[in-house]
């Protein structure tokens, strides 16, 4: 088989982002119809406002009849009661549908951020993808959604009536109005080009700086221990006022449409009000037609005024969605097969036929690796540093798939077997553990919900973590922090060594597992892992080599292939890597705990 390379992004245009999005509004349309209506009523009442004036103006006063302009009025303010609960109603469903739209799409990213393999999450930081994805990008749209919603269905419900309004009281002054009012069409779509260049050129920014931030904050133990903290704070500043820059480029083309519509509205306002005043001075036309005119116009320029400004708030969504497709759009490079089967009574047998496989092209990590590892045995994987003894395991973990050549289990191709069903066989502990933002009862029923209270006491125990958990604070509930920062190395360690136990996996991996340990918790928990070793296929990725004594088998890997195959004592009469390396140990000049 060989490996698909991930591709490089698709420049995606407004268009198509458009035409991906709108399929998102599909099953709330009754909600929108509903919300529809709501909106209609409430654009109806208010641009029906100017009418209440014109009646006053017009008739109420000239008649002297204060009590036709009582009862106008009490109209006008039922219909404003009318008009608020419309209002209310007919935007609690459009919100509503807005925190789905954005729900579904930060839950489509995460989903597919899952499915992606080690290839793509190496190349960016968890910062980086959270910002580019669920951070700032979907905010982004979120805040597009908002303005669409309260400003955009709102606006042009009450625009549309307004300009019914308007050509009944005057057609000549509405085709004028109408005519100035282009500009502001031509206004936006100059601008918002610029503002969408500008904001993506932010984001993009935002979202290396995110990443960056992310690495200073968990690095901030090592900052500390190297005094290097003056120069980490330089480094931000240096990396900081460039974006501020990038995010004041942004505010100011949006505030520059602002600017370009503000003074459309006041020469348009000056132009309705001369024009109308000439009618009424020339060809007699009701005051109170001015009046509710120029409400409208007002109406009507204000409005305009405030959706070009959604230009603004457009191209920063339209770059955010960019952002989200770009991720939906990535490939996996490891997939599971449309006719995946689910492994029959594994037995553990582990099978590398001249598997090759390089991270970047050209660069081979392991070169034509063959060997037949049967069901039961526990194998170590030792060798220099780079020598493929990780990649190995992540070949086995199927986390990448190799280049070229098959990995079999019980004689199937791995490829053949459902990701999940083939992963759920094995048990993990990895030198620098990782441990959920949860208590430690939680981080084991991670691994095995349907674990009973018994369960997961009886693998604390095994792990030699049972000690130390019940003395903590809320014991078992103790919450261990980011990464399991709470706890110390070996606890950590144990608690790892808890949940592999408790998984009851078939096959094991091992990345020296016991390293932070003390010299005490070392040989019992060894005692346990020689326990759960029994009858179970175990790899064991070996950096010190008096951890790999009591192993059936020894496999020593250097540039990527199997230069030494045996016990520990045939390997160490025999010449060769593996006997150099432990005549270092015993000289002592091996530091305990590092690489082989």
């Amino acid at each position: 088989m060989r490996l698909r390379k991930p591709k490089a992004p698709k420049i995606l245009k407004k268009k198509h982002i458009l035409k991906r999005t709108l399929p998102l509004f599909g099953p709330y349309r009754w909600q929108l119809l509903l919300s529809m209506l709501f909106v209609s009523i409430t654009g109806l009442c208010y641009s029906s406002m100017p009418m209440f004036t014109k009646h006053v103006v017009d008739v109420s006063i000239p008649n002297r009849d204060f009590g036709d302009a009582l009862i106008v009025m009490i109209g006008f303010v039922g219909l404003m009661i009318v008009r608020m609960a419309s209002w209310y109603a007919g935007q609690c469903f459009l919100l509503m549908i807005r925190e789905q739209i954005i729900f579904s799409l930060r839950s489509s990213v995460f989903a597919q951020m899952q499915e992606l393999c080690l290839r793509f999450h190496n190349r960016y930081s968890p910062g980086y993808l959270y910002d580019r994805t669920l951070g700032g990008a979907s905010t982004s749209v979120g805040m597009f959604l908002s303005m669409f919603f309260n400003n955009i269905v709102t606006y042009g419900v009450v625009l549309s009536f307004s300009v019914f309004f308007c050509i009944a009281l005057s057609p000549v002054m509405t085709a004028i109005l109408f005519t100035m009012s282009l500009s502001y069409v031509f206004a936006a779509k100059h601008f918002r080009k610029q503002i969408h260049k500008v904001t993506k050129a932010f984001n993009l920014e935002s979202n290396e700086f995110a990443g960056m931030l992310t690495d200073l904050l968990r690095g901030v133990k090592t900052i500390k221990a190297f005094a290097m903290e003056q120069r980490v704070v330089e480094d931000f500043n240096s990396r900081l006022w460039p974006l501020q820059m990038k995010s004041l480029d942004v505010n100011k083309e949006t505030m520059r449409l602002n600017f370009v519509s503000e003074g459309l509205g006041y020469f348009i306002s000056t132009a309705v009000i001369l024009l109308g005043s000439y009618m009424v001075i020339y060809h007699k036309m009701p005051l109170g037609t001015l009046v509710a005119f120029v409400s409208y116009q007002g109406m009507i320029t204000g409005m305009l005024m405030q959706l070009s400004t959604v230009a603004g708030t457009y191209g920063s969504a339209i770059a955010g969605l960019e952002q989200i497709y770009e991720v939906l759009d990535e490939e996996p490079t490891v997939v599971e097969s449309p006719n995946a089967v689910a492994p029959e009574s594994p037995k553990g047998r582990i099978t590398f036929e001249h598997v090759y496989f390089s991270y970047e092209e050209d660069k081979p990590v392991v070169s034509g690796m063959s060997v037949d590892i049967p069901p039961g045995q526990s194998v170590a994987l030792v060798g220099p540093s780079g020598g493929g003894k990780s990649t190995f395991a992540n070949l086995l973990l199927r986390l990448y798939d190799p280049d070229s050549g098959v990995i079999k289990l019980d004689g199937k191709d791995i490829c053949e077997l459902s990701l999940t069903d083939y992963r759920s066989l094995f048990g993990v502990v990895l030198q620098e553990p990782f441990l959920f933002n949860e208590t430690i009862y939680d981080n084991l029923q991670a691994v095995k919900p349907d674990a009973t209270d018994e369960e997961m006491r009886d693998a604390l125990t095994r792990a030699q973590a049972w000690e130390f958990v019940e003395n903590l604070s809320g014991g078992w509930h103790f919450k261990v922090g980011e990464g399991g920062s709470q706890l110390s190395g070996g606890q950590r360690q144990r608690i790892a060594l808890a949940r592999c136990i408790l998984t009851d996996p078939k096959i094991m991996v091992l990345d020296e597992a016991t390293s932070a340990l003390d010299n005490q918790s070392e040989a019992l928990v060894q005692t346990a892992l020689e326990e759960m070793m029994h009858k179970r296929t175990v790899i064991v990725i070996a950096h010190r080599l008096s951890t790999v004594r009591n192993v059936d088998r020894i496999l020593v890997l250097q540039k990527g292939r199997i230069v030494q195959d045996g016990t520990f004592d045939q390997l160490c009469r025999e010449p060769g890597v593996f006997r150099d390396l432990h005549m270092l140990t015993l000289r002592g000049t091996e530091p305990a705990g590092e690489e082989c």
